[in-house]
């Protein structure tokens, strides 16, 4: 499972949520696979999922991997992660997931990661998060 897609977690993302107060969250992306990337400094997102979910672009910065450095567009979206019941308002580098041919659309680094414990199975590819 590690090497077929390695540790996933499903997010809902969006502009903005349609629920109700004290409801969870209901935002316009659903059941997202996001990958925890524990190699990522930043959170990342799909272009195409991005300008899909039609999300406003913040800025843009300079980033780098293994292609080297380019320029990308940061959007700024709101995430809700079911497994920790977070709803997180954050910034996301577009990136070329889907162009890729990455089955992931969302990628969670360390910059998400700092402020939860990760337990992870390689064996299932199962993965836990907790904020205790």
């Amino acid at each position: 499972m590690l090497v077929k897609i390695g540790p996933t977690v499903h997010v809902d993302i969006g502009r903005k949520s349609q629920s109700a107060p004290g409801e969870p969250p209901d935002l316009p992306g659903k059941r997202i696979k996001a990958m925890i990337d524990t190699g990522a400094g930043g959170d990342c997102i799909d272009e195409r999922l991005a300008e899909e979910l039609r999300l406003p672009i913040s800025s843009t910065g300079i980033i780098s991997g293994v292609g080297g450095t380019h320029e990308a567009l940061i959007y700024t979206a709101r995430l809700y992660v079911p497994a920790l019941d977070r709803l997180l308002f954050q910034q996301f580098t577009g990136v070329k997931l889907s162009e890729g041919a990455q089955s992931h659309r969302v990628l969670l680094g360390r910059t998400f990661l700092r402020h939860y414990r990760m337990t992870y199975d390689g064996f299932t590819g199962q993965v836990e998060l907790s904020t205790d």
